[in-house]
């Protein structure tokens, strides 16, 4: 395959130059998936409360994914090739229940549940491991994320944090789990370890309906428990060694006696569990004799991103958990909003 590459000059005019798009692997080969997936769906109390409940294993082998290769031989950085093998199992589970059905009330409520966890079995040919998420300058931070055979994904590879000195340097732990002064003593990848874990232990979406007369009401909630956040906004912006650029208020408060740059330990982890009211929507329809000779007619208000109830100190404890790198809140994100709408609906 052949794309657009990159520009000469020639007699003074230029001209757009293709080449191959991606380096070739004549060796690579389909992903291969094995699954299985046992379910049931009930329904007790006359259709009053019911159900489903889903167990799941899967297994990829000759997994593809791209890898860092040496310039030259290869063209491109990156390579297509079968990697390795990873497995997947988890559980997902419903439940419907209309607690209130009366002429003038009713109120139905539902939550769905998910547990996930992947763990990558075996990397290909010599590859032992492979380090990925490098952070940037300044500094020289190194990679956060190890993966590793028979280690889940999701873990954190970090140096542990071991506290400051008395005047305000980083002190961190070797493998053997001796605290040092970063300023005495070299840390090295071997004094890393496997920390946290990025993908919650439980997922859960929470649903409510209700109606009153010609009033009707729905309250939609959802929470992710048992995870770790890796604050990169903290770990970049909130030392007071920062410069030419804004920072947070913990420089100048919880961090302002910190000397040093910035170490990547788990320091910067944080729990993310969260409870979030993602909409509320409140209507009301109007009895059809009131609005002859209109079929219906309905008001409406709805809220959404509303509340977040969590100990995280960062901007948003939902962070990316898909992927080889989960867990990580970005430089980038930006603030999510709270929006309100206001609506009519109208039949003729």
């Amino acid at each position: 395959m052949y794309s657009a590459d990159t520009w000469f000059l020639q007699d003074g005019k230029w001209f757009r130059t293709f080449g191959v798009k991606h380096n070739q692997n004549p060796g690579i080969k389909w992903e291969v998936k094995k699954e299985y997936n046992l379910g049931m769906d009930f329904t007790i109390l006359n259709n009053k409360l019911g159900g489903r409940f889903d167990v799941y294993k899967r297994k990829i082998d000759d997994l593809i994914y791209d890898i860092s290769v040496s310039q030259p031989p290869a063209i491109h950085d990156k390579t297509t090739m079968n990697v390795g093998s990873m497995q997947n199992t988890g559980f997902e589970f419903e439940l419907n229940y209309k607690a209130v059905q009366k002429e003038n009330f009713s109120y139905t409520t539902s939550i769905v549940a998910s547990h996930n966890k992947s763990k990558l079995n075996s990397l290909w040919g010599s590859q032992t491991f492979s380090d990925r998420k490098g952070f940037p300058a300044p500094g020289s931070p190194g990679s956060a994320v190890r993966l590793y055979p028979n280690e889940a994904i999701g873990r954190f590879f970090l140096w542990r944090f071991a506290g400051f000195t008395d005047d305000g340097y980083w002190k961190l732990y070797d493998k053997e789990g001796n605290a040092f002064d970063v300023r005495e003593q070299s840390k090295t990848p071997g004094d890393k370890v496997f920390v946290g874990n990025a993908i919650p232990t439980m997922q859960l979406s929470w649903n409510n309906e209700f109606t009153y007369k010609n009033w009707d009401a729905n309250i939609y909630m959802r929470s992710w428990i048992g995870h770790d956040v890796f604050n990169m906004i903290n770990m970049y912006y909130s030392l007071p060694n920062v410069q030419g650029q804004n920072v947070l208020d913990e420089a100048y408060e919880d961090h302002k006696n910190v000397r040093g740059e910035k170490e990547l330990s788990d320091y910067w982890l944080e729990k993310g569990t969260f409870l979030k009211v993602d909409a509320i929507n409140i209507g009301y329809t109007f009895n059809r004799e009131m609005i002859k000779p209109f079929k219906s007619l309905r008001v409406y208000a709805t809220g959404r991103d509303l509340f977040v109830f969590t100990n995280y100190t960062g901007l948003d404890p939902e962070v990316n958990i898909n992927g080889l790198e989960p867990g990580f809140e970005e430089r980038n994100v930006y603030p999510k909003t709270r929006t309100f709408m206001f609506g009519l609906q109208l039949n003729f």
